[in-house]
């Protein structure tokens, strides 16, 4: 009799706090960014988790002195969080590595979520750290805005 009461009362829980997180507003974003738009901050009262950052695979390729060719990597850094500067190419200081075009498993993993007032800046850029360009491209992040669940 104990085990059934316990029982219940631990599916009760479960289904309580999870009618809390069903009533949360969860609304789909996609944007289109460049590296001179890419400054983003999470409005107060809400939450992003960010599913997806991404741009073009290449936009060049460079041809060896063997014949062979390779694409020339696109990648997306972190620049800003909060802001602290966590990439800056031409300095040779390179944070969090958001998408890779040629490698996409040298990046932090998704989702990747942020709470209210967060800000971050992204940058674009081309080849190999120590190397690299600025990248003249377009860039896109999908995420879901989540509005917080205010206790009262």
């Amino acid at each position: 009799m104990k085990i059934r009461f316990k029982l219940f009362a631990v599916l009760l829980m479960a289904a309580f706090l999870a009618t809390g997180f069903i009533r949360q507003e969860k609304a789909p974003k996609f944007v289109q960014f460049n590296n001179f738009s890419a400054s983003y901050e999470v409005p107060a009262g809400k939450t992003w988790v960010v599913n997806q950052i991404f741009t073009s695979f290449t936009n060049e390729v460079k041809t060896n002195a063997d014949g062979s060719s390779n694409p020339v990597a696109i990648r997306i850094f972190i620049k800003t969080l909060n802001g602290d500067i966590k990439t800056d190419f031409e300095g040779n200081r390179f944070g969090p590595q958001v998408f890779q075009s040629n490698n996409t498993a040298s990046t932090i993993s998704y989702p990747i979520v942020l709470p209210e007032k967060t800000t971050f800046s992204l940058v674009m850029v081309k080849g190999d750290p120590g190397s690299c360009t600025m990248f003249d491209g377009t860039g896109y992040m999908s995420y879901y805005e989540v509005t917080n669940d205010v206790q009262p």
